[in-house]
């Protein structure tokens, strides 16, 4: 798969491809097969998403490095087909970046890449999104675990989520046996019980919440904050108030409240 054709498979905006054909054009790239060898490895793609900036040097909203990780996704997609996996999951798996311009966009005014040292994950083939839902496949010595992940544009709806679960049901035994018996973790600020006064009864999230069994609780992580409440950082009696959980996550956070950060094991098997 070309650049070009990922740019149009995950409907890349406008105004960023055509900078990016603009960049190809000039040969400016500083990938390495040494750099893109660290890249796709775990145990050392933090340091070179470091060594990966560090070479780029002034790269405002980070998209110089977003076109350096998409060109190594265009050359991992023989992989894919290798594995037999469709097109639709790559497609809706490396829209990640798509989805985080917009959210860049919408939250600072402009185009920009805050997930470059995250993206990494989707490019080994360790990370996929299956529905509304983003599954990260990982190995911790013997042990296999399956972590959930909620994109920003996910909905938690029960169907849903139900949707994802049942794709996650195939894929594992299709793509990943030695997964079939992983935990299944979700590890965020949306599972934490300290969330539960500023949710209604019926809030999807407490549902989505209920069908995990809590493990671990952080209660001073201040994460969520940057989740609810995207954008610049502000003093917290400037944060905005536009959803009714902004509105009652700012009065918490004003009142000495946090909200804390949990992890819970997927009660049902898949």
């Amino acid at each position: 798969m070309t650049t070009q054709e990922l740019f149009q498979l995950i409907a890349l905006p406008v105004p960023v491809r055509e900078r990016f054909e603009r960049w190809e054009a000039e040969g400016v790239s500083v990938m390495t097969p040494d750099l893109e060898s660290r890249l796709l490895c775990r145990e050392k793609w933090a340091e070179a998403w470091q060594d990966l900036t560090a070479l780029l040097g002034e790269d405002p909203g980070h998209l110089r490095a977003l076109l350096e990780e998409l060109t190594v996704a265009a050359r991992q997609y023989p992989k894919w087909v290798q594995a037999g996996i469709p097109l639709e999951i790559y497609r809706d798996t490396m829209a990640f970046a798509t989805r985080y311009l917009k959210d860049g966009l919408a939250a600072y005014g402009e185009y920009c890449f805050t997930a470059g040292w995250w993206f990494p994950r989707q490019l080994a083939l360790e990370l996929f999104r299956l529905g509304s839902l983003e599954f990260e496949f990982v190995r911790e010595g013997e042990a296999h675990k399956v972590f959930f992940h909620i994109p920003t544009d996910a909905s938690l709806a029960p169907e849903a989520v139900d949707d994802s679960l049942r794709r996650l049901r195939d894929f594992i035994p299709r793509f990943f046996p030695d997964w079939e018996k992983a935990e299944l973790i979700l590890d965020s600020w949306l599972m934490s019980p300290l969330l539960r006064p500023l949710l209604p009864e019926d809030s999807r999230i407490l549902a989505f919440q209920d069908r995990f069994e809590l493990f671990s609780l952080d209660e001073d992580n201040m994460g969520a904050v940057t989740w609810v409440f995207p954008g610049p950082t502000v003093p917290l009696e400037k944060l905005p108030e536009k959803t009714s959980l902004q509105k009652k996550m700012k009065a918490f956070l004003l009142s000495g409240g946090k909200p804390g950060w949990a992890a819970g094991r997927l009660k049902s098997a898949l």
